[in-house]
């Protein structure tokens, strides 16, 4: 029986970091198509919700949000956007204050 050679040995600092840019890339990929489903479920949201009631308060608020496709697209896109923006926001800023950390 050969034992296996270790794989660890050999890799390159290069091999064990990745490629540059990758996991932003992958980020940004799931952050849009987030957006994009709750563009989607916004809109048919919106377009079933109108038979029901013409326009309804955001969240207790005074604000009042007309029960159209459109209009609860729109809020779905800009609520997710806003959320995924912050917590992308923060993931970054974790990522440099480890960097710095590291002295990189």
């Amino acid at each position: 029986m050969q034992s296996e050679p270790n794989a660890d040995a050999d890799a390159t600092p290069e091999a064990a970091a990745g490629r540059e840019g990758l996991g932003r890339r992958i980020m940004l990929a799931v952050g849009a198509s987030i957006v994009g489903i709750s563009a989607g479920i916004g809109w048919l949201v919106g377009s079933n919700g109108s038979a029901v009631a013409s326009e309804i308060p955001v969240l207790g608020t005074g604000v009042t949000l007309p029960v159209t496709p459109l209009a609860f697209a729109l809020y779905g896109v800009v609520i997710s956007g806003a959320l995924l923006g912050l917590l992308f926001g923060l993931v970054e800023l974790a990522s440099r204050a480890e960097r710095a950390e590291d002295g990189v």
